[in-house]
């Protein structure tokens, strides 16, 4: 894994982690959501995984 992806990779997981926590003080479902999402992403980008496709299950969004 090049830098790039490292370093796109642990965006990722920081903004994810925001969103998620965000999400929770405000009461915001869809925010949480899309935080735990973003942040499986950037955690399984590390290892090379494809998967948006879970996250945006899990978020609700749709490609």
């Amino acid at each position: 894994m090049g830098l790039a992806d490292r370093i796109g990779a642990t965006t990722d997981r920081a903004v994810g982690a925001a969103k998620d926590r965000l999400g929770a003080a405000t009461g915001n479902a869809e925010l949480q959501a899309q935080g735990l999402a973003q942040n499986a992403v950037g955690r399984a980008g590390g290892h090379g995984q494809d998967v948006e496709g879970a996250a945006q299950d899990i978020s609700g969004d749709q490609p």
